[in-house]
């Protein structure tokens, strides 16, 4: 009987043993995430991508404890089948598990959506949720586009009047480049290429190239532009003057010896008209009249010499900054004017145009739910100089410094800056709101 309750406690401590090893075995088979890189740190050579339906969008990868869906079964049918170039998504980061899977996070171009997404078991290689695409396809130029010249159709603060720094709804941040097309109104504008989106509207869009303004480049719906007006040609008109009554006519030539007295007007004094505003739409008075003071600090010695020797404007454009880029010496508020100077022969009148704007930081506010994961970069998205140039991603990003307040594990609102200095020393800041909520 003793032997049978010594057998008895010595196979309930095995069992429990053995449960205990099973434990502990299990706990170290937990899924964890090993890696996660921004996807511009992979091989990936595009990051727009399609919702195929077969895995859900979470709020971090669905394989791990307490994974949130952010799509419904109904909601990731729809955008399965969504024909909505809206509806495509952004690629922006890559996780890998100790157990092989790869998941990707992504956005939705209309940023409505958001999330990770399983991706298949081959980094940088999209499977399972989500597959490649193309969002745009390239069309044929005809010669007839290719070797005309055109103008905007109807200028204006339109979106469709505007240039894009990409096809709208070709990827996730296409902008505008300009807000007001006003004063690119008389600009001849030559098209380089065409393409066509693959969803929705499939409406086809022009890149255009502005040579008098190149800060207006950029693509365009092909709708928005109209052929130029050629002006009419010179002819040549050729006067018969009746010196006595007709039907007698005398023709003068270079060899008769007539004296002619002939009345000629008053030349127009030199004019010098100034163009000053914002690309943009708030027209900030209070900096215009600031960089219009600055231009005339600068400037001031070749305009004093004008006013000196007003016969010398047409010889004077490139020494009175044309193409050039005045830069505000006021950091309160720092801003880039291109300079661009025209003289009238016929008017006497010299237009100097000066177009401003702050150097700007794009960035957009985030929503994410408590023990999310937090990456302020992924929330940036360009940076454009007082040129209007737009920095690459890659030559800016690691210069841009950021701070952040947020928490996310406790819900509420914070705020992350985002600071980014240029080349000449002149800085572009910005501040997103980050929403933190169960």
């Amino acid at each position: 009987m003793n032997n049978l309750k010594i057998m008895g406690a010595l196979a309930g401590a095995f069992a429990i043993g053995t449960m205990i090893l099973t434990t502990q075995a299990d706990a170290a088979k937990k899924v964890k995430v090993t890696s996660n890189v921004p996807i511009t740190a992979t091989k990936v050579t595009n990051r727009n991508v399609a919702i195929t339906g077969k895995n859900k969008i979470y709020n971090k990868a669905g394989v791990l404890k307490n994974a949130k869906a952010v799509t419904s079964a109904k909601q990731l049918k729809q955008l399965g089948n969504s024909q909505r170039s809206k509806d495509f998504f952004n690629v922006y980061r890559m996780a890998t598990t100790n157990k092989g899977q790869v998941y990707y996070k992504v956005v939705s171009f209309e940023g409505k959506w958001r999330g990770w997404i399983y991706g298949g078991k081959t980094k940088a290689d999209y499977q399972g949720g989500i597959r490649s695409v193309q969002t745009t396809k390239d069309v044929p130029l005809p010669d007839d586009v290719k070797n005309a010249k055109f103008t905007l159709g109807n200028p204006g603060i339109s979106g469709t009047s505007n240039s894009w720094t990409a096809i709208p709804w070709s990827q996730y941040g296409a902008r505008l480049k300009t807000t007001d097309s006003r004063p690119y109104a008389n600009d001849e504008l030559r098209v380089t290429a065409a393409k066509q989106l693959t969803r929705q509207y499939y409406g086809t869009f022009y890149y255009v190239v502005d040579d008098t303004h190149p800060e207006f480049n950029g693509w365009l719906n092909s709708s928005s532009l109209k052929a130029a007006t050629t002006p009419p040609t010179n002819t040549t008109t050729t006067v018969t003057n009746y010196v006595q009554s007709p039907p007698e006519v005398v023709t003068n030539t270079v060899t008769n010896t007539v004296t002619k007295t002939v009345e000629v007007p008053a030349k127009n004094p030199l004019t010098i008209n100034y163009n000053v505003y914002e690309l943009g739409t708030s027209q900030n008075q209070a900096v215009s009249n600031q960089i219009l003071k600055m231009y005339q600090d600068q400037y001031a010695s070749v305009l004093s010499e004008l006013t000196k020797n007003p016969d010398t404007a047409a010889t004077k454009l490139k020494d009175l900054g044309d193409g050039q880029t005045l830069k505000s010496n006021d950091p309160t508020p720092m801003n880039y004017a291109s300079i661009a100077v025209s003289f009238d022969k016929d008017k006497n009148v010299i237009t100097i145009t000066l177009n401003w704007v702050q150097p700007i930081i794009f960035v957009s506010d985030a929503q994410i739910l408590t023990g999310d994961d937090y990456y302020p970069k992924s929330y940036l998205w360009s940076v454009m100089d007082g040129t209007g140039v737009s920095y690459q991603r890659g030559d800016w990003l690691d210069r841009v410094q950021i701070s952040t307040d947020v928490n996310t594990k406790l819900p509420g609102t914070y705020h992350t800056t985002y600071t980014f200095k240029l080349m000449d020393g002149m800085t572009a800041t910005a501040t997103a709101t980050v929403t933190v909520t169960k």
